[in-house]
């Protein structure tokens, strides 16, 4: 039996302590508790396993605490009660049952948009009297210091935001009579448009110059404020204009309108912003996803083809799964998934989750790279479906995938994290004069570019101003060598690999006070091509399946699936145990949280103009949806996941029971 670990205690355990000591019998807090009394006996065993002692006295006809259980209690309840007073004036707090709810919005969205989407909000915020304002900037002013939220047509990665893009829309162009123009074309370019025929709304003018290029080509265009002003000005003089899609249905409801895709300009977002610690950061979470779940161009696919035999597929089809070969945190997401998916080819008895009828008509493989970039490339040719990275490298992807009009692939999981980060060591030749991160300035230092340490040793420098006399891109081990023949004075990579340079060659850490530690968190995410993610959705639900369980698997017997891996992999068993020591913070949850979507579009605002990284919409790149499918069919709360921090490696997450069972079938 596995050793219980801190992260698989939580505060219920020691609740369930209390209250058998209150009853004075396992039965009677079964009661109280509405637990059953199985359960009930195995927390408090958890809990001695544990501590490695006794915690209570079983005694016929009495049940009491032994002094080390009435000192546990003595110096924890009082925080469970805190805890629980706390969550009832959150709630009370958060409810605000029947306040208003202050909604800005610039006058199109409020006038047009959110008539067609209002019900989605009054479901989210029940019990809320939404209040709408019209915000002509369309930016939270002081002006305007009671809003609640805003919706906007532009994402904003200011400290005070917290911004999501909910819908996309093509812009159209638009006329209210007869035009030769429209009638003769499908599609049409912003270029084919004589701008003297051409009207603009004030907030779609603005909204097209951002491209700069236009901005010359428009700028004789007549620009009037007022939608239907607009309206009345191109039906009087036969005028054209620009609207988003989401205009079409009024338009067709009062004219005699003639839209055209406009093929050339950029599509027209609509941003929800929240505060930071707002107590609406929640439910407009909630929000979102009933945006994301309700998306017409991969939802309709993926529920078509979910439940689908899959005996009318091709054989020899494939999933090419890229990751990098020294990356340890991509090996449950790599090696882990494909070892599930190989075992359930085989698998002879009937599947524990009948619902769930995964296509396998296909294979998984991996190829192995040695850096991010490598990856990309690959990516970028086509010659790879889904590729791990970590965070700079995933930046790179989303920036050379991205063409101002969509995006080529898409963020779908994380395969593992470092909530701490603290995962990265500096290493130096053992006789180094180099004492202190100040010491580093102007020295030459490599690190494997597009890694989670290349981040680091950037933001390290930033912090102390450091200026770096030479930065290279060396894997470990071109790095190895080059610290033993003195070429670098330092390597900066995860700690893993650092006590394998310390332990076998003349090398040694550098010693990282606490403000060295940045306590920035790294993660390794999971990316696939749009076209494929359209052309096989089964595919992609599969590996996502077999990734959660993957997880699991590895959390439910961490010695013998290391074990496994490090056959699969090459890399010795004590690095992969080292790695995923819960010590070191290392996690593995595929949930994308709001937190990860912050912490790309900081990176992303920080990194613009280095290292190949430009600006560009992380909230529009990730895409949960089919993670979602997944966690739902195999009955597991995603939201619960998504917002938790707890212990992602605690089988306290998982419906233990089923899984054991499953894996059981497998194993």
């Amino acid at each position: 039996m596995n050793k219980i670990k801190l992260e698989d205690i939580t505060l219920n355990h020691l609740k369930i302590l209390k209250t058998v000591d209150d009853c004075g019998s396992f039965s009677k807090a079964a009661q109280k508790l509405r637990y059953s009394q199985a359960l009930i006996s195995k927390k408090v065993k958890q809990l001695e396993d544990y501590f490695g002692v006794v915690l209570l006295n079983r005694s016929p006809g009495a049940i009491e605490l032994t002094n080390q259980g009435r000192k546990l209690i003595a110096q924890t309840f009082n925080m469970i009660e805190t805890v629980e007073t706390l969550q009832k004036e959150f709630q009370a707090t958060f409810s605000a049952e029947g306040e208003d709810l202050i909604l800005g919005a610039t006058p199109l969205i409020l006038d047009i948009w959110l008539r067609q989407y209002l019900r989605a909000f009054q479901i989210c915020f029940l019990g809320r009297s939404i209040k709408e304002i019209s915000v002509p900037n369309g930016r939270f002013f002081p002006e305007f210091p009671q809003l609640d939220m805003l919706l906007n047509s532009f994402s904003a990665y200011k400290n005070e935001h917290h911004c999501t893009r909910l819908t996309t829309h093509q812009m159209m162009l638009v006329s209210l009579g007869e035009s030769k123009l429209l009638a003769e074309k499908k599609l049409i370019n912003i270029y084919d448009i004589n701008p003297d025929n051409l009207v603009l709304l004030d907030e779609i003018y603005q909204e097209i110059i951002k491209n700069p290029s236009l901005g010359k080509q428009l700028s004789k265009v007549l620009v009037i404020e007022g939608y239907q002003n607009v309206l009345k000005y191109i039906l009087e003089n036969q005028k054209l204009t620009i609207l988003p899609d989401f205009c079409q249905h009024d338009l067709m409801s009062k004219y005699s309108a003639l839209m055209l895709p406009i093929q050339d300009i950029n599509e027209y977002g609509i941003y929800l912003h929240v505060p930071h610690f707002s107590e609406l950061l929640v439910s407009g979470e909630r929000l979102v996803r009933s945006f994301r779940l309700n998306q017409e161009d991969l939802g309709n696919s993926a529920k078509t083809n979910l439940i689908l035999n899959s005996s009318n597929l091709q054989s020899g089809n494939v999933l090419r799964l890229g990751l990098q070969s020294d990356s340890i945190g991509q090996f449950i997401a790599g090696y882990g998934a494909k070892y599930i998916f190989d075992l359930q080819q085989t698998v002879i008895e009937e599947p524990i989750f009948k619902k769930i009828n995964t296509d396998r008509n296909f294979e998984i493989e991996i190829f192995e790279f040695t850096s991010g970039e490598q990856i990309n490339q690959q990516m970028k040719k086509g010659n790879l479906d889904l590729a791990i990275l970590d965070d700079i490298s995933l930046l790179n992807n989303g920036n050379c995938f991205f063409n101002d009009l969509n995006f080529g692939s898409k963020l779908i999981g994380i395969a593992s994290y470092n909530l701490l980060g603290q995962d990265i060591s500096i290493v130096i030749p053992k006789n180094s004069p180099i004492a202190t991160v100040q010491e580093l300035s102007g020295k030459s230092i490599s690190t494997l570019f597009g890694s989670n340490a290349h981040r680091f040793i950037i933001n390290l420098f930033n912090l102390y101003g450091l200026e770096v006399g030479r930065l290279l891109n060396e894997d470990p081990n071109t790095a190895s060598m080059s610290l033993m023949n003195k070429t670098i004075d330092a390597y900066v990579c995860c700690d893993t690999f650092a006590s394998v340079l310390e332990e076998y060659f003349q090398i040694k850490k550098l010693p990282l006070d606490k403000k060295c530690g940045l306590k920035i968190p790294s993660l390794r995410g999971i990316v696939c091509r749009s076209q494929f993610i359209k052309e096989n959705p089964k595919f992609v639900i599969t590996y996502l399946h077999d990734l959660v369980i993957a997880n699991h698997w590895f959390n439910l017997d961490p010695e013998k699936a290391t074990e496994i891996l490090s056959d699969l992999t090459g890399v010795s068993k004590t690095q992969i145990a080292q790695f995923y020591d819960p010590i070191f913070g290392n996690r593995t949850d595929p949930t994308l949280k709001p937190q990860w979507s912050w912490l790309l579009k900081t990176l992303n605002r920080r990194l613009e103009g280095k290292y190949g990284i430009s600006l560009f919409d992380v909230d529009f790149w990730i895409d949960d949806y089919f993670l979602r499918l997944v966690y739902n069919l195999l009955d597991l709360d995603y939201h619960f996941h998504q917002v938790s921090f707890s212990s992602e490696l605690s089988s306290n997450y998982f419906l233990e029971e089923k899984f054991n069972r499953y894996l059981r079938v497998l194993l």
